[in-house]
Parts: C-alpha cells; structure tokens; sequence
C-alpha cells in the first residue's frame, strides 16, 4: 500500500502529463519522469519532503515541487498525505491560488 493518496483531479493530472510527456519528449522520458513523480509521492507519504504552508486561510493545504510541476498536498484529517493537484510552473495560476 502507498503511503499517499490521490485525489481524481491529481490523477487526472498525472495522466495528462504522461499523455503530454509521452507525445512531446517520448517513452524514454515518460518512464523517467514516471519513477521521479512516484519517488517524490512516496517521499510525500512518509513525510520526508519540506512542504510549504500555501495559504495562510487553509494551513492544511501544502506545496511542493518537482521539477516543473507543483504539487498540492493536504496533511490534516487523513491516515496519510492527500495529493491535490499538479501544476505547471505558471506563476499566475500560483498567484491566484495564493489567495485561497
């Protein structure tokens, strides 16, 4: 069993990255970037990873990076760390988020 769990959108982002690394930079590169994203996940899960509070409202809501994604995490009220979301660096979307 994993020690993380994800949330259907951060799925759904993870799928939408492999769709996009597989067609842009090749399997190669997927399975790469495959076993990177489960590293930090698991890394994520057993809490051996600085997270940064993301919002002063939800404290709750965390934020780490790997390589050119962000990922959204939620530490409070669960057996174990809740991946959100990932992002692409895009410093408008992390702008507006921050306001959350």
């Amino acid at each position: 069993m994993q020690p993380y769990e994800l949330s259907k959108d951060a799925e759904e982002d993870l799928r939408e990255v492999a769709r996009y690394t597989l067609k842009k930079w090749g399997m190669e590169q997927l399975a790469e970037y495959r076993q990177g994203t489960k590293e930090i996940l698991h890394a994520i899960g057993v809490q051996d990873i600085i997270a940064r509070q993301f919002s002063k409202n939800y404290p709750q809501l965390r934020v780490t990076k790997y390589r050119y994604h962000y990922i959204f995490l939620s530490l409070k009220m669960l057996k174990s760390p809740l991946a959100l979301a990932l992002s692409i660096n895009d410093v408008t979307l992390l702008t507006s988020l921050q306001d959350v």
